[in-house]
């Protein structure tokens, strides 16, 4: 029994190690940034909710954009019960760029976050679309960098993200959020440099009007649910001739705010994780590394609880669990030194490296007892598609015209 165990430890784990490998030689895989003169006009679209607090910051760091061409900044406010419409209108008497745009109503199509963002598409006019979130801040040539990669056939440009800039993750809690968000980074520049589009963050995107169209807009494949980025990066990655790009230059970065507890950490990861229980959507190749990440983590996890009752499966679990560590102590730390995080580096990274199989475990568990399901409206993301797909297959059998009787046939004589 041990030795079927161990076999089924390592069959999850070392396609995963291979696949952080991979990662890793993304980060050798050098590749300059594009760079063009062009400068087309630029709608920013922020969607809010609830975010008084957030916008006012949010607003003084875009609004002290540099970017020299056109340029407009549009406020999503999504039904918020606070003053985010009114601090938004007053910083538009004050720049011209900024504008307001309202939702009233939720959509049964689209997933919150995804209906807020198609209002600001449809009320804007920018040949580039960004998109960053209300509790982002921005350097003054975040906008002039991201659209600079834009050359002629660049679709999208994936962005930085971090939650603490450089020398300010002090507590535990930071420094781990810190390192986690570099992580998913790295490997997110290290698919893009292999050709790989697979993910991005709707804290900083940016992507051409015209291919956002060609591809569908969101929901091209029936629905838009929350996480639409990484769908959309998919889509726009398949089309002819489509080029997709990480911006990773200190202008082009953009810090999102910091969670404030342990808890809020575990319940944002577990929303994320939740994106993948929807295999109708991704690509497979993402979502069987996204698999291979969570349950070869729930496995090792339970291995190494387990090892002090299996002994003879220990010194297998604990050597591929140092296994593990170093290969994401090299990767990390190779890019948080590429990345100027050098100050990331030492204790935090190994608890890090430590912690990392026993929290995304736990988060994927997690996922699965409390979903956090995408919704429209009132009903659920998941009843929705069953039901729409069940409704589907009714009309069909409706509409199918009975075959014809064959009056060559002779009934059988009753017995």
């Amino acid at each position: 029994m041990t030795t079927t165990l161990t076999l089924l430890l390592y069959a999850l784990a070392l396609p995963y190690v291979a696949l952080m490998l991979l990662a890793v030689a993304g980060l050798f895989r050098r590749a300059a940034e594009p760079h063009s003169d062009a400068r087309p006009s630029v709608s920013v679209l922020i969607p809010a909710h609830n975010e008084e607090d957030s916008l006012p910051g949010t607003l003084a760091s875009l609004t002290a954009q540099t970017y020299p061409g056109d340029a407009e900044f549009i406020i999503i406010d999504d039904r918020s019960q606070d003053a985010t419409a009114a601090i938004v209108r007053d910083a538009a008497t004050r720049d011209p760029r900024v504008r307001l745009v309202q939702v009233t109503e939720p959509d049964r199509r689209y997933a919150p976050k995804v209906n807020a963002v198609n209002h600001g598409i449809a009320a804007s006019s920018g040949e580039i679309i960004v998109t960053s979130d209300a509790d982002c801040r921005y350097p003054r040539g975040w906008l002039e960098g991201m659209v600079s990669q834009f050359e002629p056939d660049v679709t999208m440009v994936v962005g930085y993200v971090e939650t603490t800039p450089k020398g300010e993750a002090r507590s535990l809690l930071q420094r781990f959020e810190t390192i986690d968000w570099l992580s998913l980074m790295i490997v997110s520049r290290s698919l893009t440099r292999f050709g790989w589009k697979f993910a991005s963050s709707a804290n900083n995107q940016a992507y051409r009007r015209s291919a956002f169209e060609a591809a569908g807009g969101f929901g091209a494949i029936g629905r838009a649910p929350s996480g639409d980025e990484d769908l959309l990066t998919q889509r726009l990655g398949r089309l002819d001739g489509s080029r997709i790009v990480f911006a990773s230059r200190p202008e082009t970065r953009v810090v999102t705010h910091a969670i404030p507890s342990w808890r809020a950490l575990f319940e944002q990861r577990r929303r994320w994780v939740s994106r993948y229980h929807h295999p109708m959507h991704y690509h497979p190749g993402f979502l069987i590394s996204i698999g291979l990440l969570g349950f070869q983590s729930i496995a090792l996890s339970l291995a190494i609880v387990a090892a002090p009752f299996l002994p003879s499966m220990a010194p297998w679990t604990f050597g591929l669990w140092t296994l593990e560590i170093a290969v994401m102590m090299l990767g990390v730390g190779w890019g948080a030194y590429d990345l100027d995080r050098r100050d990331l580096i030492g204790p935090s990274l190994l608890g890090w490296a430590i912690l990392h199989p026993f929290f995304i475990g736990s988060v994927v568990i997690a996922s699965f007892l409390r979903s956090g399901e995408w919704r429209a409206g009132a009903n659920p993301y998941r009843r929705r598609w069953f039901e729409r797909r069940l409704r589907t297959l009714k009309r069909r059998i409706r509409i199918s015209p009975p075959l014809p009787p064959n009056r060559g046939d002779v009934p059988d004589e009753p017995s």
